[in-house]
């Protein structure tokens, strides 16, 4: 594997979830950029794969410490020890269940992959910045869902765990800011990908967009606009910031 060289820009980025939805719209967009990408994906196997593109892909279980962990010692040799720059941390799970029927092993295996899944990526994200002493930028993907209810399709579980993605990442843009390394969160709405299309009935999504005051869904190209930015030293004195991608949804 010989990703696009992370030493010509100095840009060097890492997608989880990157194969599909958001991750895969963000990791496209930043090659296109001239960043070097390499992506962490469930979906991949063993050997990994590069594409036309120039991104590599490594597989990762994000619930898995030792998984995560062997991922990125992947990415350290395929950067030549190089540290990452920026991490966008896609990968996620969306499930609806209400409150009274979600069992505890329904909830625990949302918790983990969405709340410690940001915890073990971030965390072996920023090591490698914080001894690189360069700086960096983390960026976790969080839902509107974490700051408002939603009577059409309630998922306990899913909002619980999106609203612990955004106190994590406070407390970790407080911890590492003084190092440099920025942590922020982005919090789409509804956005049009594989995963929001299995999880809604068209009867539900005729209701959601009612109440979306721009009246469409978005697209992952958008959100993946405001995960690059938020990377790039454009974004250098934001940190700490949850930033909405919802067509006004949270303001209605």
């Amino acid at each position: 594997m010989n990703p696009t060289d992370g030493t010509r820009t100095g840009r060097r980025l890492v997608v989880t979830g990157s194969r599909s939805g958001i991750g895969r719209a963000t990791a496209t967009l930043a090659a296109r950029h001239g960043w070097s990408v390499i992506g962490l994906d469930l979906a991949v196997d063993e050997d990994g794969e590069q594409s036309d593109d120039g991104i590599t892909t490594f597989p990762c279980d994000i619930t898995d410490e030792s998984s995560v962990r062997q991922a990125f010692q992947r990415v350290d040799r395929a950067w030549g020890g190089l540290a990452p720059t920026a991490l966008v941390h896609c990968a996620g799970v969306y499930r609806f269940k209400a409150a009274i029927e979600t069992t505890a092993a329904e909830w625990d295996a949302v918790v983990n992959l969405n709340a410690r899944g940001s915890l073990l990526v971030a965390a072996q994200a920023a090591e490698r910045m914080l001894i690189a002493g360069e700086g960096g930028s983390v960026t976790l993907l969080s839902s509107i869902a974490a700051v408002r209810g939603d009577g059409g399709e309630p998922s306990a579980a899913y909002s619980a765990s999106k609203g612990a993605v955004i106190s994590l990442a406070r407390q970790l843009a407080v911890e590492w800011g003084p190092q440099g390394i920025r942590c922020n969160v982005v919090a789409p709405g509804v956005i049009d990908t594989p995963m929001t299309t299995v999880s809604h009935s068209p009867e539900i999504f005729a209701q959601v967009l009612q109440r979306i005051p721009a009246r469409r869904l978005g697209t992952a190209d958008e959100v993946a606009q405001v995960c690059l930015f938020l990377a790039s030293e454009q974004a250098g004195y934001v940190n700490g910031t949850v930033i909405a991608v919802d067509g006004g949804q949270s303001a209605s």
